[in-house]
């Protein structure tokens, strides 16, 4: 039986993410020559090459390295996937949790997960990653990532989910616009007004989409991956969006006001998702996380159903 430890496997996998000893050495906090001397243990015990060391250009995964460092990762996470169980059997949670989300959910979801990992599981150390979804659900199938918050009409690889509540898409306005006042909005009033919108994936090609669906082709100026600037844009009076998520106060960064209003026409169903892949709640810190997200991230995302309330 080849005699190989998780520490090794740990090396090799820093190695092949970072692409150098010497950053791999910084992460893993020991020197250069121990993690060299560990590599090569790795590789004699496998009896293949797993890396081509060049001095000063780094590490490269040889053909071989590209194939084992897959089953280093899986063999990693199910070793961290058997000490989470054992924890959770003590009563316990510890390890990490890899924890992707789509960008424009964060503000609503990731400050709630930390305080209560934060809370009743400090010996769980959540990683956060935002990010497109189509970049989510590659770190989720690779295991990169243990699981992800984003929205259900964004998933289309075979992963598994958890709801925490349905969304739709809707419009804000600035305060001073023609339309703030209606209480729905067709699309078609909108004419050919100028629109900002969201830029991450996929979620233009799904605006696209539902707008087209709906006999209407928004006027796009200008695409931004920041809602913020989303907002703030709108705020000054120079465009118009759609989205789905909807801050408390209902004013930007300078203090503009906005007014969201409820798209009159008939919009497909959504819903904002906890995914991970197939198996994953086997792993106790991602059930914890599934339980918690149901039982409370409901409450965080009321803003983002509420459209066509207020003046």
């Amino acid at each position: 039986m080849v005699a190989l430890t998780i520490r090794q496997l740990e090396y090799f996998v820093a190695i092949a993410e970072l692409g150098s000893l010497t950053a791999a050495a910084r992460r893993l906090h020991i020197t250069p020559g121990s993690l060299s001397s560990a590599l090569s243990d790795l590789e004699k015990e496998l009896g293949v090459k797993v890396l081509v060391r060049r001095r000063a250009k780094g590490a490269t995964l040889t053909a071989a390295g590209r194939q084992l460092v897959v089953k280093a990762q899986e063999v990693l996470s199910a070793a961290e996937g058997l000490a989470s169980e054992a924890g959770a059997i003590r009563g316990e949670l510890v390890g990490t949790l890899r924890l992707g989300c789509f960008g424009s959910l964060s503000p609503w979801l990731i400050p709630a997960v930390l305080d209560y990992f934060g809370t009743e599981y400090p010996r769980v150390d959540v990683e956060i990653v935002e990010s497109s979804s189509d970049e989510l659900q590659a770190g989720l199938l690779s295991g990169a990532l243990d699981a992800a918050f984003m929205y259900m009409l964004h998933v289309s690889a075979p992963l598994e989910h958890t709801t925490i509540t349905p969304v739709r898409l809707q419009l804000v306005l600035p305060a001073a616009h023609r339309l703030a006042r209606q209480r729905e909005i067709q699309l078609a009033e909108l004419g050919d007004d100028p629109a900002i919108l969201l830029g991450l994936r996929p979620a233009p090609d799904l605006v696209d989409a539902m707008t087209s669906a709906a006999g209407f082709h928004p006027n796009v100026r200008w695409r931004s991956t920041n809602v913020e600037t989303i907002r703030s844009v709108v705020g000054r009076g120079l465009a118009y969006s759609m989205i789905m998520g909807r801050p408390l106060g209902d004013r930007t960064y300078e203090g503009n006001p906005l007014v969201y209003r409820r798209i009159a026409d008939e919009m497909p169903q959504n819903s904002v998702e906890l995914v991970y892949p197939a198996g994953g709640l086997t792993d106790a810190k991602v059930r914890a996380l599934a339980d918690f997200s149901r039982e409370h991230l409901q409450e965080a995302t009321v803003p983002m159903q509420q459209a066509g309330e207020g003046p």
